[in-house]
């Protein structure tokens, strides 16, 4: 089991800081989210996604360094893939990249972007998904859309690694298709969903995916993104059973938010008695 530290920092002072604990504590990954603004709170400090990712990259040496997850509303596939190229390049090969659909309403409203009923949500994740998948593996040919028609794309650099990490979020048959069939990773969290309805939605959604990945002999890393109804710092007992409960039915990492002051006490000891 690998695991990640997700980080949404108000300020760069905080950010620095937990890059260093995660990657002293021996951390696989350090990741962090792409939103113009807190859902709930306009006034919670939210900074850009890939900046952060960008500093950090320039700052550690060791540890994994990831977007969970790209937010597709206010975000051209083809400006994503040099973005992720370029923050490769500051990594030294340790850049993972995560994509997602976009649900909060008021990040689309912040960006100017209607919001998408389901089944244009689904083809635009598809569409997406498959420009930024052909891109990293060398493909610049012209597309004409719908959504996201481009044409002379360039990948000059090309990124260190053989292939940057793509992720996609899903929970739906069409999103977990797309995960089939162009991610490396899936990635899923609660929502609003209590933990132990989640657990059993995600369950079926593994079946699901895993007759998707036979048919086209594929096989993808599944990431659990753990909060919400999920609290791995209540206890090192929960984090411990959290960690059996998923690894059972398939994850191999589990990504978990930095903790509050009143759960650092828990974390640290989950840390000395995990790394």
């Amino acid at each position: 089991m690998r695991f990640g530290l997700k980080v949404n920092p108000g300020t760069w002072q905080e950010a620095a800081q937990w890059a260093r604990i995660a990657e002293e504590a021996g951390f696989d990954g350090l990741w962090t989210g792409d939103n113009l603004r807190n859902s709930r709170d306009a006034a919670t400090p939210v900074h850009d996604g890939p900046t952060i990712i960008t500093a950090w990259a320039a700052i550690t040496t060791r540890i994994r360094v990831g977007l969970l997850i790209a937010n597709m509303a206010y975000r051209r596939p083809t400006v994503l893939v040099k973005q992720a190229v370029s923050i490769d390049h500051v990594s030294a090969g340790r850049f993972e990249l995560g994509i997602g659909s976009g649900l909060w309403p008021a990040d689309h409203a912040m960006a100017g972007v209607p919001f998408w009923d389901p089944r244009e949500r689904a083809e635009r994740l598809r569409e997406f998904v498959g420009v930024v998948d052909r891109l990293l593996s060398g493909d610049t040919g012209d597309q004409a859309g719908p959504h996201y028609p481009h044409a002379g794309a360039a990948l000059s650099p090309a990124p260190v690694q053989p292939r940057i990490p793509l992720i996609v979020a899903a929970n739906g048959p069409k999103g977990l298709a797309v995960v089939a069939d162009h991610a490396d990773a899936w990635v899923t969290f609660t929502g609003a969903a209590a933990e132990d309805d989640f657990y059993q939605a995600s369950v079926e959604r593994g079946r699901t995916l895993d007759a998707l990945c036979g048919e086209r002999g594929r096989q993808v890393r599944r990431i659990l993104l753990a909060y919400g109804s999920i609290t791995p710092w209540a206890s090192v007992d929960d984090f411990a059973r959290m960690v059996e409960r998923y690894e059972a039915i398939g994850f191999d990492e589990i990504v978990c938010y930095a903790p509050k002051p009143e759960e650092r006490a828990v974390f640290d000891k989950v840390v000395s008695r995990f790394a």
